[in-house]
């Protein structure tokens, strides 16, 4: 009869580390006023990246579904990435999969930057595609902005290569930063010290030198 209230008391009131990095996932934000600029919901909704207005609220929800999925599985995944970033092996040197970590982050940039100018030449080309169909049909536009808003939806070319640019650019930019977040949030719960992770780099870099 007791089984109960002790299984009861057992069972954790509130997700205490996904609150936690939460917290300090914040708090990381609010380092960098550019951090803010990442996120698809206010970016699309202001307009600041030049968008179809026919795409604009299915890409807000679907690429602030995706990086919060992203967020939810890169912290799924914390205890391998802090295996691989902190822990040392006695069998094998760790510098090779610490450097591809290291080095992730740099990579999902410049794919993010990659993708930023894609986007762009592609929406050019969409755009120019799009006022040709237009003039075919007796209509001219006198701007670019014109046609981002009037365009409908199934006559937008390219539509579907936009939409995955579009997605990729703003992933691999929050990947980039979430991975530099849960580093320090990782070392922060480990209780590392600047000092003794530079400590343990230049003893690695001594010996295998």
């Amino acid at each position: 009869m007791r089984a109960e209230p002790l299984i009861a008391e057992n069972l954790p009131s509130e997700p205490a580390r996904v609150k936690a990095f939460a917290q300090f996932f914040k708090r990381y934000m609010s380092v960098s006023s550019v951090v803010a600029s990442a996120l698809p919901i206010p970016i699309t909704s202001f307009q600041l990246i030049p968008t179809y207005k026919a795409e604009r609220t299915f890409l807000s929800v679907y690429t602030s579904l995706f990086c919060f999925l992203l967020l939810a599985f890169i912290f799924y995944s914390r205890h391998g990435i802090a295996k691989w970033t902190f822990a040392r092996s006695a069998h094998r040197p760790a510098w090779k999969p610490r450097r591809a970590i290291a080095l992730l982050p740099l990579a999902l940039i410049l794919l993010a930057l990659t993708a930023t100018f894609a986007y762009h030449l592609m929406l050019q080309e969409s755009i120019a595609d799009a006022e040709t169909e237009w003039a075919q049909r007796g209509v001219a536009f006198d701007s670019s902005a014109q046609v981002l808003d009037k365009t409908d939806y199934t006559d937008i070319p390219h539509a579907l290569v936009l939409f995955s640019i579009y997605l990729v650019m703003f992933l691999s930019a929050s990947a980039a930063f979430i991975l530099m977040a849960l580093r320090e949030y990782l070392q922060d719960v480990l209780r590392l010290r600047d000092e003794d992770i530079l400590e343990k780099q230049f003893a690695a870099a001594h010996s295998s030198g």
